[in-house]
């Protein structure tokens, strides 16, 4: 099981919450950052991040890890031979 301390925080009447500290301090957020939102149909439960203030930058080196024990070029080679 999960051991990661939850926080809380109150929806108030205008649906306006407040991030609590503990969670804006380890996630580095600060005034004008913008979040994304989105609502999980199968955990039935809302996921929330950092909208990034560059998405190519965010992206980059993602999956990196697939290739440390396969040659990029190769890969490709044996794909192309594979449609003829």
């Amino acid at each position: 099981m999960d051991q990661t301390r939850w926080s809380e925080s109150e929806i108030k009447q205008r649906y306006q919450t407040t991030i609590p500290k503990e969670i804006r301090e380890k996630a580095k957020l600060d005034i004008s950052d913008e979040l994304m939102w989105k609502y999980d149909e199968l955990r039935d439960g809302i996921i929330v991040l950092r909208k990034p203030k560059c998405f190519s930058d965010a992206l980059w080196g993602l999956g990196k890890e697939m290739w440390k024990k396969e040659n990029a070029g190769e890969y490709v080679r044996k794909e192309r031979e594979a449609w003829k």
